[in-house]
Parts: C-alpha cells; structure tokens; sequence
C-alpha cells in the first residue's frame, strides 16, 4: 500500500489557476459562439434559427449520454489514483475511458442518424431533421475528446483542454458559418442550417487532433511515471470500464435530465402554444427562436465559466476526499461558490436591467424577445450554484444525488411548462419561468443533500453578499446612464457604453468593499504587471 499523497489536496492559488485557465477558454469559445450566431441568426431568421437551436439541443443531449460526463468521471478517477501514487493505474483509466468512449461514440452517431427523422418528429420540429443529421458525425469524435480532457484535467494540466477548446470553436465558428452561407437557399432554408450544423464536426476533429498533439509531447514523461510505479495493486480494463461507467453514468444521467429541459421547452412549446389559439406556425417558430438563440444564448455565456470552475474543482475535491482532508474539501466548495458568484450574480443584473439594448445591439435586424431576459437573468445564478454543488457531490463520491436532484426540478418544471405556455399573455415565457423553478429545486435539493452527507454547508452568505451589493450598485448606474446616453447617442454605442462602465463599477465597488483577494488575480484576463498593482 503506497503512502496518499497529501499534497494532491492542492492550494488555493493553484486551484484557482486553473479554473482560471478553463474559464478563460470557456469565455473565449462561448464568445466566439456568441458572436457567429449574429451573422448565424442575420441569414437564417428566427424561424431558421429555431430549427437549428432545435437540431443541436439534440446533438447536445446526445453528447451528455455519450460523452459529457467522460470529462468530469474521468478526471475524478485519475486524480484519486495521482493522490494515492499510482500513475500506472491512472493512465491505464485514461486508456480504458479512450476505449469505451469510443465504442459509445459509434452508437451515438448512428443514433443520431438514423433516428433523426423520429427525433424531429417527437420536438414537433419536422425541419430539425436535417441539423441532426448533419451533426451525427461528431458524435463519433466527442467520445475519446472528453476522455483526453479529463486525462489531463485529472493530472491538474488545464492548459491542453483550454487549447483544444479554442481551437475546436474557432474552426466551428468559421466552417459553421462559411458552410451556412455556401449552402443558403430561402425556398430551401433547411440546407443552410444543415450546413451550418456540419460545421461542428470540423471544429471536433480540430480539437481532438491538438489534444493528441499535446499528448504526444507528454507521453514519455507519464510513461517514466509508470515505470517507477512498482507497488500499486494492478487493476485490470474490466475492473475499470465498471468504474468509471459507475462513475459516468449517474452523472451523465443528471447531466441529461437537465439539458431536457430545452428539448421538452421546445416540444411543449409547440404544443402548447397551438393550443392557446392565439399563434400561428411561424409565430410558434419566432418565439422558440428567441427562446433558444437569445434567452439561452445569453444566458448561457456566465453559466459556461460556473461550469469551467465546476470542472476545475473536481480533481482538488476527489483527491482530498480520497485521503480524507475535510478542510480541503469544504474550502475548494466554498472558493468555486465563491468565484462563481463574483461572475453570475453581476451578469444576471446586466442582462435584466440592460435586457432590450444588449438584444438591439446584438440583433438589430430581430432585436425581439428582451422580456425573456428580464424575468429570467436570475436563472443563471441558481444555475451556476447548482452547477458547483453537483461538481461537489461528484467529487465526494455521491453522483447520484444530484441526479434526484435534477429529477425533481425536471418534475416541478413540465407542469408549470404545461399550464403557463398556454395562456396567451404569458406563452413562451412560461419555459422561461419554469426553468428558473426548475434550477432553484435542483439548487436546494443539492444543498440539503451536500449538508446531510458530509455536514458542509456552503457560505453563501460571503460568497454572494458583496457581488450582490456592488451587482446592485452597477444595475443602477447602468439604468440611469443609458436612459441618459439614448437622448444624446445612437441606441447601440449608448449600450456598448454603457456596459463598459458598467464593468468597471462592478470591480471598483467590489474593490471597494473587499470583495476581491489576491488569488482572483488569476481570473482576471490582465498582464501580470496590472494584478500585481490590483492587488
């Protein structure tokens, strides 16, 4: 029996890191995402737009099934095994995962293809056939990409999935759009989103070529590792791919009730909303567009750096647990809440107060659906909170409970879906209402279940009151300073400026009242020189 290896409980500094690392690539795919979605939405419409939002919620449930929790199962069982020194049976874990998640991958990806006409058929969106199609291919790619990642996240190396990330979206981004356009008929509009869908295949096979790139540059050094590893006891493939599908499955199934809720908000939508007797067709297409390409979009941007820092905080939490630091634990929750926190909280404010102008600069041509935002934005803090307490839970070895958490959120939210949705003043807001019901259920669920099996409750209190109070300073700057600028300025420079000001009072009241330490350094995307005077 080796001797644990008590450094792997980590530091804060470093934990922060790499959170900073993941969330920095997380910030720049999501916004280069972001971005190629205006010209996207430009071309295609709300309509379009909603068949290929429709198609790629698909893809992104498929992705969950099959590969989205390789990332965070893999990383998990990777460090235990680097903490108690047995890197022999951690790269052999990383072998096993390459070979199950590819195996899945396969049947992923006839899946998807063969399925998609009933898949399509099921969300009511007849036209999503083709994007689903058309997205199938990556399936077979995404499997050994999560393996990689959470390889190298398991080691405490962020630096190769952040690469990979960029990488991935950048070549998704432009083959998205170059393919969208080249194939962009308006009697034919379905061509357009299929091709803008094939794009992501593109970016997959980009992503996974420079993660086997970096791997290669690594190898020798882990194998040195191995080779030195003579006193672990041996586990076998068999013994693995029962773990880690142990592991991955409780996870990929909270992961997937979840994401369902857009698949169910876009079926009921089209359901509901005929039943209202108030909306045509391409009423119902307008407003799941705005739905899916605005709301969720920009939501979704503050949400993607909680889910870096959820990932980031998985190896630290796994590894102290596996040799049973308690301290460790409790305070890499607590400062992932916490920098979670410093980011959703001032993006949730940002988006209800400045709601119609972010939406007219983003999308002049279709700057509809800003109500959305107003009611919703809060949705992305109980998001990023129940994204922290599940990476908690996982890491502590309790997969499971946020799977019952995501269950009953998920339960609480179809009746509400059902009611609201057809009530014609209210129509698709009620997705929007019912998914923030549904992510504060899931929040407190994981709450309670954190507290009753490890007796850790978070500090809510110190990790959300002073983003709240300078949140709410620069919520009010920036309302009376737009309302001010629009007289004088075109509307959308009054926004560009606007926000900036508005960033820049969020970080000067948080300085202000002490809201930011010296290990935030590492979040902030500034030269060294810049912190050091920061901080």
């Amino acid at each position: 029996m080796t001797k644990p290896n008590t450094t792997a409980t980590g530091n804060t500094g470093a934990f922060v890191k790499q959170a900073g690392i993941i969330a920095a690539s997380m910030l720049i795919g999501r916004v280069l995402g972001f971005l190629y979605r205006l010209p996207l939405t430009g071309l295609l419409g709300d309509e379009g737009n909603a068949w290929y939002a429709s198609g790629y919620y698909v893809y992104t449930v498929v992705l969950l099934i099959t590969a989205g929790a390789l990332i965070p199962a893999v990383s998990k069982l990777v460090s235990e095994r680097i903490a108690l020194e047995q890197p022999r049976n951690a790269h052999c874990m990383f072998h096993t995962a390459l070979k199950v998640s590819t195996v899945m991958g396969i049947l992923a990806a006839l899946g998807m293809w063969f399925g998609a006409r009933m898949i399509a058929g099921w969300m009511h969106s007849p036209q999503s056939f083709y994007a689903i199609r058309a997205l199938a291919p990556a399936m077979v790619l995404l499997g050994p990409l999560g393996a990689f990642r959470g390889y190298f996240m398991g080691r405490k190396n962020a630096f190769p999935m952040a690469v990979s990330q960029v990488g991935e979206q950048i070549f998704n981004v432009g083959f998205s759009l170059i393919l969208a356009f080249l194939f962009f008929d308006a009697e034919r509009l379905h061509r357009s989103v299929a091709g803008a869908s094939a794009g992501t295949s593109v970016g997959v096979l980009v992503g996974l070529a420079v993660l086997i790139f970096l791997y290669s540059l690594v190898r020798r050094d882990y194998e040195r590792q191995m080779v030195k590893d003579l006193a672990s006891p041996v586990e076998t493939e068999r013994q693995q791919a029962k773990l880690l599908l142990a592991i991955a499955a409780p996870i990929t199934l909270g992961m997937v009730m979840l994401s369902m809720t857009t698949p169910l908000d876009i079926r009921m939508a089209n359901t509901r909303l005929v039943y209202s007797g108030v909306f045509n067709l391409f009423e119902i297409d307008e407003l799941v567009g705005q739905f899916t390409g605005k709301y969720l979009l920009l939501t979704g941007l503050p949400v993607a750096i909680a889910g870096a820092l959820s990932l980031a905080v998985i190896p630290g939490i796994s590894a102290a647990h596996t040799v049973h630091d308690k301290k460790a634990v409790r305070d890499s929750v607590n400062m992932a809440l916490r920098l979670a926190m410093l980011i959703s909280i001032p993006a949730a404010v940002g988006l209800a107060v400045l709601a119609d102008p972010i939406l007219a600069l983003l999308f002049p041509s279709f700057p509809d659906g800003g109500f959305m935002l107003v009611w919703g934005a809060v949705c992305v803090v109980f998001m990023a909170i129940n994204q922290v307490l599940t990476a908690a839970l996982q890491g502590v070895g309790k997969p499971f409970m946020p799977v019952i958490a995501a269950a009953v959120g998920l339960l609480v939210k179809v009746p509400i879906n059902y009611y609201l949705m057809a009530v014609p003043e209210i129509n698709i807001l009620g997705a929007v209402i019912s998914t923030v019901v549904c992510f504060i259920v899931a929040a407190g669920l994981n709450i309670f279940f954190l507290y009753r099996t490890e007796g850790l409750m978070p500090r809510f209190g110190e990790a959300m009151g002073k983003p709240a109070v300078a949140a709410t300073f620069m919520g009010a700057v920036c309302f009376i300073l737009h309302a001010m600028l629009v007289i004088a300025l075109p509307g959308r420079v009054a926004t560009v400026f606007t926000l900036v000001v508005g960033v820049l009072v969020y970080l000067t009241v948080l300085m202000l009242i002490r809201g930011l330490r010296s290990e935030d350094a590492e979040l902030l995307p500034l030269p060294a020189r810049w912190k050091k005077r920061i901080f």
